[in-house]
């Protein structure tokens, strides 16, 4: 006998994202107004409007043309970053299966041996911001880093002991903030070293707003897995865990 499943939304709540990520081979997918976004390294992006969506046996269950997602409450340990979330996610495309994990990241009190890249700066998403990490993710005080060039998008880099550095999407900075682990952050003494070299137009705007941005950040909070920085007057800083 065919078990029948029961309809689900489409969406999470109006206005906000689902997002789920799997590697080897990495992939990153996000659900918002009734829209499965996959993307992967090489490949065009896939948008596609959810025709189908069911529950059954517990599982949410997304169709679309040629793509199906599977979202499982079974928690799911990220090979890469080694943090737990709350989901486990399989995604189907063009008759490729990949496992993944979703929904909220769970157990994290600390941010600290964590990494970070900018993924939105007060409202303004960045083109660079939900690629798939790559080795240009990793920050200053990496071992035989290729710093020669600039970074994409904003990174931010809290090793073991809190210290910071990143690249501001065209000098490397060091130090300039602490994260307390209730959710409070405050600037340094020394306010951040950062290499002099000069960028063009647009980079150069991205750096500045990003330095103004983090300097002024009082709080940090997670929004499912995102990591949010925010100042006193409610801006914001947006970013996605690496590695």
């Amino acid at each position: 006998m065919t078990q029948e499943g029961r309809p689900v939304a489409a969406s999470h709540a109006a206005g906000s994202v689902y997002q789920a990520s799997g590697n080897e081979p990495f992939w990153h997918l996000t659900l918002a107004q009734n829209t499965l976004t996959l993307e992967q390294p090489g490949k065009a992006k896939l948008v596609r409007a959810v025709t189908h969506a069911q529950g059954l046996s517990g599982q949410r269950i997304y169709d679309a043309q040629d793509l199906k997602v599977v979202v499982e409450p079974k928690s799911c340990s990220d090979s890469m970053t080694g943090r737990t979330f709350a989901e486990s996610v399989s995604v189907t495309a063009q008759g490729q299966t990949m496992q993944g994990c979703g929904g909220d990241a769970q157990g994290l009190s600390s941010l600290n041996d964590t990494r970070w890249v900018v993924i939105a700066l007060n409202g303004q998403n960045l083109a660079d911001g939900h690629r798939p990490p790559t080795e240009k993710d990793r920050t200053t005080d990496q071992p035989a880093h290729d710093s020669s060039g600039p970074m994409m998008a904003p990174t931010l880099d809290i090793n073991a002991t809190g210290k910071v550095s990143g690249s501001d999407g065209c000098n490397r900075y060091v130090g300039g903030l602490v994260f307390g682990t209730k959710g409070d952050v405050k600037p340094t003494k020394e306010g951040g070293l950062s290499t002099l070299m000069a960028c063009p137009g647009v980079h150069d705007d991205m750096a500045n707003k990003f330095k103004n941005l983090k300097q002024a950040a009082t709080q940090w909070h997670m929004d499912g897995t995102t990591l949010v920085l925010e100042t006193d007057d409610k801006r914001t800083i947006r970013l996605r865990q690496v590695f």
